[in-house]
């Protein structure tokens, strides 16, 4: 919002309309040290989208790969980023699993010629997110991680619709993700222990983790998030000692976050 979107502004027709600020974003990253930058894509899936009478689901998700692309480094990657429709299905919703695989399965046609993996991220829904991977491996046979997003209750991390951790994981596995993962939602201190959590039940398969920069604050109608990089990257600090193989930042996080968290990743590996 710094950059003057506007709050209730849907982030990703910017592609079109500054896709000049796009490409600052993404070389920002990139300078930060980044080796995966994503699409800026998170709700360019055909349902999200019409849900605001915008039919350029196409356009939208092949210029903003387009952009990445021609910022991205020759020993870094390209990853298309897909998130949740925002719909619910029964019974909390009206949604179809049709109509949901259908919007996924529109946007990673569009994305599958330019990206190396798909990171379909946030979602709190294990059904909507099997869905997700139906779709993408449809049009695809690259690498898919698979994020979803949890909270912490006191007999352990589940999404709000109540999928464990555990769970969601050993369904991943079945469908032939390449990477599991979790991401948004809770701040980097609460990541230690769920990095914990997911290295536990899925010894054998590559993890993601992405927190917020701690908790948001509202201040004047608007979200806010405080952390600072030193304390999210000392905290994620911890989180490598799991083995996660995929660390970067979620809501509230910037390039200055992923300066400093790229200075302990190197660090880490020079330890081993």
């Amino acid at each position: 919002m710094r950059r003057g979107l506007e709050q209730g502004t849907l982030p990703d027709v910017w592609n079109l309309e500054t896709p000049e600020i796009i490409k600052e974003v993404f070389e920002e990253y990139y300078l930060a040290g980044s080796d995966l930058v994503q699409t800026a894509t998170f709700q360019a899936n055909g349902v999200a989208l019409r849900k605001h009478g915008i039919e350029k689901i196409k356009e939208i998700n092949e210029t903003s790969a387009k952009i990445l692309k021609s910022v991205c480094p020759e020993n870094a990657c390209l990853i298309g980023d897909i998130g949740p429709s925002g719909d619910f299905l029964p019974p909390v919703g009206k949604a179809s699993l049709d109509d949901l695989q259908n919007g996924f399965q529109v946007q990673a046609k569009a994305l599958e010629k330019y990206v190396a993996a798909y990171h379909l991220e946030t979602f709190s829904d294990l059904q909507e997110m099997k869905a997700a991977i139906t779709a993408v491996k449809n049009e695809s046979n690259k690498p898919i991680i698979a994020s979803m997003t949890y909270k912490k209750a006191p007999k352990g991390f589940f999404t709000v619709m109540g999928n464990s951790v555990q769970d969601c994981n050993e369904e991943f596995q079945t469908l032939g993700v390449s990477v599991v993962g979790a991401n948004c939602t809770l701040g980097s201190h609460d990541f230690i222990e769920l990095a914990e959590v997911l290295r536990s039940v899925t010894p054998d398969i590559p993890i993601s983790v992405k927190p917020n920069a701690g908790q948001p604050e509202l201040e004047g109608g608007v979200l806010v998030y405080k952390q600072k990089p030193e304390d999210f990257a000392n905290d994620l600090k911890q989180v490598l000692e799991y083995g996660v193989q995929i660390i970067g930042g979620c809501c509230g996080t910037n390039s200055s976050h992923i300066k400093l968290l790229r200075k302990e990743i190197d660090n880490y590996i020079q330890r081993r």
